[in-house]
């Protein structure tokens, strides 16, 4: 993720692994972070690994973004690119 250099914004990633019915059975979600205005605009990466949580998972639900911190109207939030889930036995 990364902020635009002109606006500050807010980030945060949720993770969930479900059961066949939906159900949560694990869950990952970072802090908040804040990137202030005027920022690099550089790039920041994120991961989890979840481990042990045991049998019956069917599905992962995968959130990420944000917004600005200037309430401006459009599309003027964090960006984010290269999101990746890899499951493995």
């Amino acid at each position: 993720y990364a902020g635009r250099r002109d606006a500050g914004c807010l980030y945060e990633l949720c993770v969930k692994l479900l059961s066949e019915n939906e159900d949560v059975l694990a869950e990952y979600k970072s802090e908040t972070v804040t990137i202030p205005q005027d920022n690099d605009g550089s790039w920041t990466e994120i991961s989890h690994t979840f481990s042990s949580y045991g049998p019956g998972v069917r599905f992962v639900r995968f959130e990420h973004g944000g917004q600005d911190t200037l309430f401006w109207k459009g599309w003027y939030g964090v960006r984010v690119t290269n999101s990746t889930v890899t499951v493995e036995p």
